[in-house]
């Protein structure tokens, strides 16, 4: 890097940042993600009759729907206190 942009940017922090954000875009895709297959597999095997595996995915789903406000929450605690 030139020095000019050394003494403008903090490039630890840039790429910390850089880091931090795609772990987290990642991580909350994912997490969604889940929560799609989890209900619509409840909803599949409601449908042919097995109340085992409708309740256990939709437990998985609903975890997984709170995973995800929890993810989201803690973005934003983490927004607000910086």
């Amino acid at each position: 890097m030139t020095p000019l942009v050394a003494e403008i940017v903090d490039v630890s922090a840039l790429a910390s940042v850089i880091a931090a954000s795609l772990v987290a875009g990642a991580g909350l895709t994912t997490v969604f993600s889940v929560v799609i297959v989890c209900a619509t597999r409840a909803a599949e095997a409601r449908r042919s009759g097995s109340v085992a595996a409708s309740v256990a995915f939709g437990l998985l789903a609903a975890i997984a729907v709170l995973g995800f406000a929890a993810l989201v929450a803690f973005g934003i605690s983490v927004m607000v206190t910086k």
